[in-house]
């Protein structure tokens, strides 16, 4: 063989009619193995393997490795490796396919990427898709398929894991466990658990016109339910059947001008004698929104003790990841 010094190659000794040995163009592309790339024009391209691109005419800037692969290569800045791997990419281009008898019915589709053994994406002209696992593939645009068996059926979808499967657009399923889908009549998402146990990390934040957050305290253990104004309820662990609280607590308004401080546990309070709502109104109550308005008892013996306040508002539960504090309200 010898190199001519505008970079092609003659074969020497070899009888090229049979397509042996190696070869490159006035195109600047190489070609090595028996019968590889024999009828292509393309310009830098690189063959290697018997009988690759075997009917390849058009087509530049590509890479083939593997014994018949490519057979029918017609589009430019593809990269394949494998036996028998995209035997048909006549169209799209910038597709890389790693893996025996991978990507068999990719056509037209261009910029999909595809690592494993007899991988494929489906419908010949799809289009950015990945699918990465032994039999695993894509049937729509920008779909991604990762894991042995793994099938990517809706545009945009995600399946992870061997054996999952999507069908609809956005949809993901990971390992068969957690499911994403948007329902076609409400158009709205639904998350799935499939788990033994969920573990969360922090709070468990809900936002929306009236935020809250769930977490769990570390000091008591409880269960926090804790809204976007500070006020929050609990779900104890020491609960036993058949022991319940006579009282509870009964929500009620410190007077106005009172010491918050002064209302610790232990001490008493006595009804006002006057009611208001929520917001600390006296005008308008109903049957539903009727505070009683309270005031630390200073008096021996008053008739009018109304109970003991609860830890006062200050002392806020302790989430159970100081590191992530329930989220503000937004704005």
């Amino acid at each position: 063989m010898s190199i001519s010094s505008s970079g092609n190659a003659n074969l020497t000794g070899e009888d090229q009619s049979k397509g042996g040995g190696i070869s490159t163009t006035q195109n600047q592309s190489l070609s090595v193995g028996y019968n590889a790339a024999p009828r292509s024009v393309g310009i830098l391209n690189s063959y290697l393997g018997y009988q690759v691109a075997l009917f390849s005419r058009t087509g530049s800037y590509n890479v083939v490795v593997g014994g018949e692969s490519s057979l029918r290569l017609a589009s430019s800045y593809n990269c394949v490796i494998g036996y028998s791997s995209a035997t048909s990419l006549v169209g799209g281009g910038a597709t890389t396919v790693v893996g025996a008898l991978a990507g068999a019915t990719i056509i037209s589709g261009r910029a999909n990427t595809l690592v494993g053994c007899a991988e494929d994406v489906g419908a010949g002209n799809v289009e950015d898709a990945v699918a990465i696992g032994s039999a695993s593939s894509v049937g729509a645009k920008g779909g991604v398929a990762i894991g042995a068996g793994a099938t990517a059926g809706g545009a945009l979808s995600l399946a992870i894991g061997a054996g999952a499967q999507t069908a609809s657009e956005g949809e993901i399923n990971v390992m068969n466990r957690v499911c994403v889908y948007r329902a076609a009549q409400s158009n709205k998402y639904t998350l799935e658990l499939n788990a033994d146990l969920t573990r969360l990390g922090g709070a468990l934040s809900f936002p929306g016109p009236s935020s809250w957050a769930v977490f769990g305290d570390v000091a008591s253990k409880d269960l926090v339910f804790l809204s976007e104004d500070g006020v929050s309820t609990r779900l104890t662990g020491s609960f036993r059947p058949g022991v319940l609280n006579f009282t509870g607590q009964h929500r009620c308004r410190v007077a106005e001008g009172e010491d918050l401080l002064a209302l610790r546990p232990g001490a008493v309070v006595v009804a006002t004698g006057a009611y208001c709502d929520l917001d600390g109104c006296e005008d308008l109550l109903d049957v539903d929104e009727a505070l009683p308005v309270v005031t630390l008892c200073r008096r021996a013996r008053d008739p009018r003790v109304f109970g003991v306040p609860p830890p006062a508002a200050h002392e806020q539960p302790t989430p159970a990841a100081p590191e992530q504090q329930p989220p503000a309200a937004p704005e």
